[in-house]
């Protein structure tokens, strides 16, 4: 279905995607600062950014799956609500575990909300369309990354360290209004698409294994979890104020905005393998830039490097995942999603308990991560030509 027909439903739901994704940013930069403010350690910190991580990776293949038989309408509502219920959650919360349990509230909702939000992308433009379609949709979500955290920073530095929750709060009660007139309308159609692509087949990837999209998927997840968990409250300790360092996340959530602005033409260029192991590379030095320095300069620039790759490889990864879907879009999107909770919950994890080693630890860790999926890559599409010679 073309975009004519759909386009105030399209521009609604992208709307309510760039505000959900940046209350993300603005509580995810808030929420280390004001733990690392109770004295928490580095790895409480860590824990707070995992806990809810395994239930978002069990419950996003469920309502995905789910979602492929029943409307979306109220679980995308009850998402914004949710979100907005953790929110407050975090603005009374009086010590870090209380952050943990406000975090695990927080993972249910963005558990209902991002798979069937990808799902009904698909939903409303059909698989002829969906590159075009996804383009928006990554550039409404992405474009919100460079303003979460920035209004984050300049909320703490301004005001107090709990007013981004309140903030944020608004945003999602915002959303979930934006939302409710326009979906109504939508699930119809989108359920009456679905019983007319029922035959509807998956398009095959030719030149790489179906792992990889997943692959870097997680990759994705992982390392910009240990960057939105740890960075904060490591750069504070390097005496870093809080605006620069929502300045560096912006300057991140532009570059990879504007390389998922430029992904179509991109991937009219060149093959999606290719670009994968461009993400890996670019991400690789970002990361490795961050962990050997702590000059400002430096920062910035491994944060810009940081998002290109980050743009390269979510652009991708989603768009791969959702072709070989057919019709069971919302289970794949489930997929792509428990793929990416699993990251979420183990980057910060892990990097926190690499923190307590060192500081620069937990960037080498995502650093090494990289580099093993993309030689892994790279030795199997040899493998492969090697193969079909």
């Amino acid at each position: 279905m073309g975009f004519a027909k759909v386009r105030l439903h399209y521009i609604g739901l992208c709307a309510s995607v760039f505000l959900t994704q940046m209350c993300i940013g603005i509580a995810f930069l808030a929420t280390p600062i004001l733990a690392l403010e109770m004295e928490a350690s580095p790895l409480l910190i860590g824990l707070i950014g995992a806990s809810g991580g395994a239930t978002y990776t069990v419950m996003t293949r469920i309502f995905g799956s789910a979602s492929d038989r029943f409307s979306r309408k109220k679980l995308l509502l009850i998402a914004e609500i949710i979100q907005a219920f953790s929110m407050a959650l975090s603005f009374l919360s009086q010590d870090p575990y209380q952050l943990i349990f406000a975090r695990f509230v927080y993972s249910i909702g963005l558990a209902l909300y991002w798979p069937l939000s990808e799902a009904y992308i698909g939903d409303l433009v059909g698989a002829d369309q969906l590159s075009q379609a996804l383009t928006g949709y990554n550039v409404s979500w992405s474009s919100a990354t460079i303003i979460g955290p920035q209004l984050g920073g300049l909320l703490i530095t301004w005001f107090f360290i709990r007013t981004p929750f309140v903030v944020a709060l608004a945003g999602l009660l915002f959303a979930a209004v934006l939302l409710l007139p326009r979906i109504k309308v939508n699930i119809s159609r989108s359920h009456h698409m679905a019983h007319q692509i029922n035959d509807e087949k998956p398009m095959p990837i030719q030149k790489a294994p179906k792992i990889f999209p997943l692959a870097y998927t997680f990759l994705f997840a992982f390392t910009s979890a240990i960057l939105n968990a740890i960075f904060p409250a490591y750069a504070t300790q390097l005496g870093v104020s809080a605006d620069l360092i929502g300045l560096m996340f912006l300057l991140s959530g532009l570059t990879q905005t504007l390389t998922v602005l430029l992904a179509n033409r991109l991937q009219s260029k060149l093959e999606e393998w290719k670009i994968l192991l461009l993400s890996s590379f670019f991400m690789f030095s970002a990361l490795i830039m961050i962990g050997l320095t702590i000059a400002m300069p430096i920062f910035f620039v491994s944060f810009a490097i940081f998002g290109m790759g980050q743009g390269m490889a979510y652009s991708t990864a989603i768009l791969l995942v959702l072709k070989q879907s057919g019709s069971r879009r919302g289970k794949a999107a489930g997929l792509f999603e428990s793929t990416l909770g699993i990251g979420f919950f183990l980057g910060p994890l892990v990097g926190g308990i690499f923190y307590e080693v060192g500081g620069a630890y937990p960037y080498f860790l995502g650093a090494l991560v990289s580099l093993w999926i993309m030689v892994h890559q790279l030795f199997m599409m040899f493998r492969r030509v090697r193969i079909n010679s």
